[in-house]
């Protein structure tokens, strides 16, 4: 088995025995070593409500490092330094390097989003096997039922981070026989070691769960996008179609969350300058989980001349650069330091919510226009991404969408990148842009190298990540060597090339 899924199962199951008052007493122990897939501790509904609450919903952030490998941000290091130079926890990530769980020091790093999303993804397997035997029992039906949906919803989510990080992406000529993630949907412990399923494998699963999802949770959630709701199944849904080129079900999906118009745009036009964009009452969010722990991108990006610490970026120049001068998003997503470098400030600093387990109606209506104009419906899909920007743009300054075929899709594309920046958006679509059949897209990104001598801080040249197509390896992140090394070699990376500074 698995050694995150494996582990994760087991610290879940500690933590049930720990919330129990059992302190993993000798009977805990016991149970956790006789585990089987048809045993839980969990008796009512109740219970699974508070194992879903405390162990299913994210309760950790995407480490920031998945928003740091694309073309939205640059580093942007700390002229100071203390003795000898900074290490940069994320380094190899941000540069592309050949052994990424090093820091710029060499010291090993933990990817903790590896083992948390699978600790998730055990507890969530629990509560779906555990379900029909409550109802028999006589728990309550429809908590029941929406507890079901949660779960059903939250795996899907986990799943498609973890397939589109760690997996290739998804392409309809090689998804049967291109690799993604070990995929497991039961709760049983045993000694089985789970290889790697296939990319289409993966994704039926993510859509048999979403479509499960919808079902379950149609009367449930509805104005609380903290908890998993019929929309965000919907939308979800719809992201998922725009991924595997299915465009007509992901306009499908996208118009069953539109037409529920229970979602509005926030009109920046007439909005105060500084509040804060992202935040937990917007009326754009479908879904948004809490915060609950951690920080994310927004810790990190500071000026460079702030006091040393030990990771540092900012807004690239190439993202900064695609905002036209009377787009109103700027002055609400990014913050200018003394020294002229962007920063991301779309959340705030205190933020409120998970912008990278979020949903907003904004990427639904892009999802419907990026579909539409695969199709070749021109106007609808301008139709579509002018209701965004009417609420992005001053009414005089809106301008009209005249692009048609290939241009409109580029256009669309493009509008994707500038709103949903910083959302755990970008990579993964430079990663699917790349094998679409219809509009294939793909791009070499550039990353700033730094170096240090006695008079601190310089431009040594830069890294350069090549097209998809020329570099497919690191486009994908490598699953931990510990998880490697427990499946004794069942479960193998591809060999990353180096990639030096070009001067």
């Amino acid at each position: 088995m698995n050694h995150s899924i494996k582990y994760s199962t087991m610290k879940l199951l500690a933590g049930i025995c720990l919330a129990g008052g059992l302190l993993l007493s000798a009977s805990c122990k016991k149970f956790l070593s006789t585990y089987s897939q048809n045993k839980t501790f969990a008796k009512t509904a109740n219970d699974l409500e508070e194992l879903l609450i405390g162990q299913g919903y994210p309760s950790y952030a995407t480490p920031y490092w998945t928003r740091l490998m694309d073309d939205d941000v640059d580093g942007n290091p700390t002229t100071l330094y203390a003795t000898g130079f900074p290490a940069y926890s994320l380094w190899n990530f941000h540069n592309w390097q050949p052994a990424p769980y090093f820091d710029y020091a060499g010291n090993d790093i933990q990817d903790v989003n590896y083992f948390f999303t699978y600790q998730w993804i055990s507890a969530l397997n629990t509560i779906i096997f555990d379900i029909p035997g409550m109802k028999e029992n006589g728990q309550p039906a429809d908590q029941l039922e929406r507890l079901s949906g949660e779960s059903h919803f939250l795996r899907a989510l986990y799943y498609f981070n973890l397939t589109n990080l760690y997996g290739r992406p998804y392409s309809q000529v090689t998804a049967a026989s291109d690799y993604a993630i070990p995929l497991k949907t039961d709760p049983a412990i045993d000694d089985k070691i789970i290889p790697r399923s296939s990319v289409q494998t993966v994704f039926d699963q993510i859509v048999s769960d979403l479509q499960t999802s919808e079902k379950e949770l149609e009367r449930y959630n509805e104005n609380n996008s903290a908890r998993a709701n019929q929309a965000a199944a919907q939308a979800l849904l719809s992201r998922v179609y725009l991924y595997m080129s299915d465009y007509e079900n992901a306009i499908l999906y996208a118009n069953k969350v539109i037409n529920k118009n229970r979602h509005s745009l926030l009109n920046l036009h007439t909005t105060p300058t500084g509040t804060i964009f992202l935040d937990k009452n917007s009326p754009e969010n479908i879904f948004c989980a809490p915060v609950t722990g951690g920080g994310g991108l927004e810790v990190f990006m500071l000026p460079a001349n702030t006091t040393f610490r030990a990771d540092n970026y900012k807004v690239s120049a190439d993202l900064r650069g695609s905002f036209t001068a009377n787009d109103l998003r700027p002055r609400f997503f990014f913050e200018m330091s003394s020294a002229g470098e962007q920063m991301y400030r779309k959340a705030g600093i205190n933020v409120t919510l998970r912008d990278d387990y979020s949903i907003r109606l904004p990427e639904i209506l892009l999802n419907k226009a990026e579909a539409l104009a695969a199709l070749g419906r021109n106007e609808e899909a301008a139709q579509t991404v002018q209701l965004l920007r009417k609420a992005r743009f001053a009414p005089d300054q809106l301008g009209t969408v005249t692009e048609t075929g290939e241009a409109l899709v580029r256009f669309i594309r493009e509008e994707r990148r500038r709103e949903l920046c910083f959302e755990s958006h970008r990579w993964f679509d430079l990663r699917r842009y790349a094998v679409n059949t219809r509009y294939p897209f793909e791009k070499s990104i550039r990353h700033t190298a730094f170096s240090y001598n006695n008079a601190g801080r310089f431009v040594a040249g830069y890294y350069e990540l090549k097209p998809y197509s020329q570099d497919k390896a690191l486009y994908v992140a490598p699953i931990p060597n510990p998880e490697i090394e427990f499946n004794g070699g069942v479960i193998k990376n591809e060999e990353r090339p180096a990639r030096p500074v070009i001067k």
